[in-house]
């Protein structure tokens, strides 16, 4: 394929060079943010040869390309050079309901995070498989560094989290990560000598454990908006450049430690009260309900709104019991219905596009099977539903847990390997075989 070509001719369909705001690719599309979103040609970018499908968002188009969507990117890079003034940006999502806009930006506050939670994840799985088959003596330093790499990602992961919603906020990032850095410090939980609270400023600080956490660094960007705003405005420009960096750094980081970090606490203890009183007691129907919807929830992206909450189990339990089990079977169920209309189908244009689409199903990446094969062929994406809601029953009735976060695809198998894997394993492969099943008999009888 030419991806210099398809890289200009899809900067042709969205309106040419000179209506492009921004570009931004993740691990399938890209993500145009343009001056009129009018001048797209959504029908001439589905055309090109290497489009799986395009996707509406506020403000511009998303481009699916499959796994080689950095391809595409950096041709565009090498070609282009799009600029953003202020003047031109609007708010991605102005147009949209308060709750999607909130779950949006939290959406893209967590995006940024996927590949450093993948690798902690999948090395996690690997030192799983290490212990299982004792192939390591646990007791070397190399064991230990390596369960170190899958554990400190995890643990800074309100660095991470500190960068990207900062830069989601429009605040300076690097203030963010100083307070965030405050939080963590060893030396603040040793001030309090055991004791729960200590004093600073006068007022009763309470001490906790800010490790893994994600609520307080949420929580000290959205105080960080206006905080930056307020003393830009009342510093004088003549000492703004040493006086703005102390005196947000001081404010944010005493209000950190006050008022939010300790806030953050309740926030999370109620959170684990409500899944707590979910998840145990109906993974059946989460699974059912998640396996079944786990597709339009992609499609749409509001899968990546529910990042907070699986991110907040898993940190608070050290698996996941609810989440990655429904994954597995919808990202296979919808591999098998691909792959199940590819064998029964006459056209050879669409067997083409759902062979190759249903093998990279099976690896993870499930856009371009949805785009390219199930949002066009009805019975596909209804097999698919029905194999990931009855894997998904299965799923939760018999217990499935995950002990990395990783795409749901084979190579991670991995990340379910423990007490329940055998459970993951049947769940999958009752989610593959009916939607298999399902999508080449109605193929076929469609074809007699």
């Amino acid at each position: 394929m030419d991806f210099n070509q398809l890289a200009k001719s899809i900067i042709t369909n969205v309106g040419g060079a000179e209506n492009v705001n921004e570009v931004e690719h993740c691990s399938t599309r890209l993500r145009f943010n343009v001056k009129d979103a009018s001048k797209i040609e959504k029908a001439a970018l589905k055309e090109l040869e290497g489009v799986a499908g395009v996707v509406d968002q506020a403000n511009g188009v998303q481009v699916i390309i499959g796994t080689e969507v950095s391809k595409v990117f950096e041709e565009i890079k090498k070609e282009y050079t799009f600029k953003t003034s202020e003047a031109d940006e609007q708010p991605a999502d102005s147009n949209m309901n308060p709750f999607r806009r909130v779950m949006n930006k939290l959406a893209d506050c967590f995006v940024p995070l996927i590949p450093a939670l993948i690798a902690a994840g999948l090395m996690s799985a690997v030192v799983t498989l290490i212990s299982s088959f004792h192939l390591m003596d646990p007791a070397s330093t190399t064991y230990q560094v390596l369960q170190i790499m899958g554990s400190a990602p995890l643990y800074f992961i309100p660095f991470m989290l500190a960068n990207s919603s900062a830069k989601r906020f429009n605040v300076n990032p690097y203030i963010t990560m100083a307070v965030v850095a405050v939080l963590l410090y060893p030396g603040l939980s040793e001030l309090a000598g055991g004791e729960e609270y200590i004093r600073y400023l006068g007022l009763p600080v309470r001490m906790v454990s800010y490790s893994n956490a994600i609520v307080p660094v949420l929580l000290t960007v959205w105080a960080q908006t206006f905080i930056e705003k307020l003393v830009r405005k009342f510093v004088p420009q003549m000492f703004a450049t040493f006086l703005e960096p102390l005196l947000t750094f001081f404010i944010l980081a005493s209000l950190s430690l006050i008022v939010l970090g300790p806030l953050s606490t309740y926030i999370s203890d109620g959170i684990a009260v409500v899944l707590n009183l979910i998840v145990g007691k109906y993974n059946w129907l989460i699974g059912l309900v998640f396996g079944g919807l786990m597709i339009p929830l992609i499609s749409t992206g509001l899968h990546y709104s529910l990042m907070p909450i699986i991110i907040g189990y898993f940190m608070m339990n050290g698996y996941d019991t609810f989440w990655a089990g429904p994954s597995f079977c919808s990202n296979l169920a919808l591999a098998g219905a691909v792959l199940g209309f590819a064998l029964a189908t006459k056209d050879s244009k669409m067997k083409q596009t759902a062979s190759s689409t249903g093998v990279t199903a099976l690896l993870g990446i499930t856009e371009p099977a949805i785009y390219g094969v199930a949002f066009v062929e009805n019975k596909v994406l209804l097999s698919a539903c029905i194999g990931g809601a009855i894997g998904g029953l299965v799923s939760g009735i018999l217990g499935v847990n995950s002990y990395g976060m990783a795409p749901a695809g084979l190579p991670s198998l991995a990340v379910l390997v423990g007490p329940t894997f055998g459970n993951a394993i049947i769940s999958i492969v009752i989610s593959a075989c009916v939607a298999f099943a399902l999508s080449y008999i109605i193929e076929k009888r469609k074809r007699a």
